[in-house]
């Protein structure tokens, strides 16, 4: 028996569109991935996901995971904001930025370096020696094609 699939509204600048409902539960869509993914009722979603993708690549699990603010800070008013699909850090320190990548955009390689900087120099708080800094923070690229 296949249920019917009713058929839901959003009102954008546009005018009315019309959305089926396994379009708005996708994971492939940002708000659905983050959701699914990044929220702190489901940070055993994550869990799964994360020692999944260790495993197979040969790395010990996690017990654990803590989630961070995706947003990062601005030095200065024009400064880029940078906005992290996930963004979380493990019980020793070890953070990881886990992307939805939808599209090849042809910039992967100097977005993914300018996070991984953000990631980099925002790991030391005031006091902290310079030797505590990791240099492998994680990142993780989910493609969808």
């Amino acid at each position: 028996m296949q249920l019917e699939q009713k058929p839901c509204y959003n009102i954008d600048k546009y005018g009315l569109e019309l959305i089926q409902l396994k379009d708005l539960l996708d994971p492939k869509n940002d708000f659905v991935f983050k959701r699914i993914f990044g929220s702190e009722e489901n940070k055993d979603v994550l869990l799964a996901f994360l020692n999944n993708t260790f495993i197979e690549a040969g790395e010990p699990p996690l017990t654990e995971i803590l989630l961070m603010n995706p947003y990062t800070d601005k030095d200065a008013p024009r400064d880029k904001q940078s906005i992290f699909d996930i963004r979380a850090k493990t019980t020793t320190g070890e953070q990881i930025n886990i992307e939805m990548q939808l599209f090849n955009q042809y910039d992967i390689e100097k977005r993914t370096l300018y996070y991984w900087s953000r990631q980099y120099s925002g790991q030391l708080e005031e006091g902290q020696r310079y030797r505590q800094l990791n240099l492998n923070p994680r990142k993780i690229i989910t493609r969808v094609m």
